[in-house]
């Protein structure tokens, strides 16, 4: 590919304590269809050995970023962007796996749409031990009331332009729901685009903690506060928050999470589940 030369892509990993799954998402990265890229991993103070599995990596694409601090997410998101040199950035979760052509596709939407700004997909959702569980589904996005209902797109599949991210930062007010602020901010301004098919295998699992929800529910009444929103809206998100984290709460109680995970994606067939167990295997081989 001609292009490869031409188009510069950065591809951002924001690391804590991720030892089990980090090879796994560096390789799907390294081994992308689509070469013309430079891998930045930011460590966020991780005490696990996260840091010496980014480091044995010896790709000279790959760019590793560590101070020792724990900043947490939202302050490496933005850091991501400052040490970015591309055209293009690519979020990614340090759990997450790539598809193998996840960049050429989504680059491919943008070749053929100047007036595109955002690409997300749909994914594959997997258990911690790497199997199938169904389809998760992302859906258009067109104003900020398809954001208030959910149809958000799914953060590790963005790829977006550099110049996005740099007019429009994650701002620190919204732990927890930072990506869902971020769209509701400039969905009124650019545009959206959903690749409708997978690109990403997203593990469901680490999303099951109830402390992830209570913690949210300080960014959501931020949210409602910053944008004035109407108190139907505010009850509804903010209340809604509230009865999610305890829900998770009582389900983590009596090891019941499979129940809710089976509420995050779509069942699918044998046959599909054979397909896409195929395409990871030969990932993290």
């Amino acid at each position: 590919m001609n292009d490869q030369k031409e188009i510069f892509v950065s591809i951002g990993i924001p690391i804590y304590n991720a030892e089990k799954y980090l090879a796994s998402a560096i390789i799907s990265v390294l081994n992308q269809t689509y070469k013309n890229f430079e891998l930045i991993l930011l460590d966020d103070g991780s005490t696990d050995n996260s840091l010496n599995i980014a480091k044995s990596f010896s790709d000279p694409r790959i760019k590793i970023v560590s101070d020792g601090i724990n900043k947490g997410l939202i302050s490496r998101l933005n850091q991501l962007i400052d040490f970015s040199n591309g055209k293009y950035f690519v979020r990614m979760d340090n759990d997450d796996i790539m598809f193998p052509d996840r960049i050429e596709k989504q680059l491919n939407v943008f070749k053929n749409n100047s007036t595109i700004d955002l690409v997300h997909s749909d994914a594959i959702s997997i258990t911690n031990e790497n199997l199938i569980l169904g389809y998760k589904k992302s859906r258009p996005q067109i104003n900020k009331l398809d954001i208030l209902n959910g149809m958000t797109p799914i953060h590790p599949t963005v790829m977006a332009r550099m110049q996005f991210y740099k007019d429009n930062r994650y701002e620190n007010d919204f732990v927890q729901m930072e990506d869902v602020e971020l769209w509701y901010r400039t969905i009124d301004n650019y545009v959206f685009f959903n690749l409708n098919e997978p690109c990403l295998f997203y593990r469901e699992e680490s999303t099951l903690i109830s402390k992830k929800h209570i913690i949210m529910i300080r960014g959501k009444l931020n949210f409602a506060k910053k944008y004035n929103l109407s108190t139907i809206n505010s009850l509804k998100i903010v209340v809604s928050a509230r009865i999610k984290g305890l829900v998770y709460l009582v389900f983590e109680k009596f090891n019941l999470q499979g129940f809710l995970l089976s509420k995050r994606y779509i069942e699918i067939s044998d046959t599909e589940k054979l397909k896409y167990n195929t395409i990871l295997t030969e990932i993290v081989q």
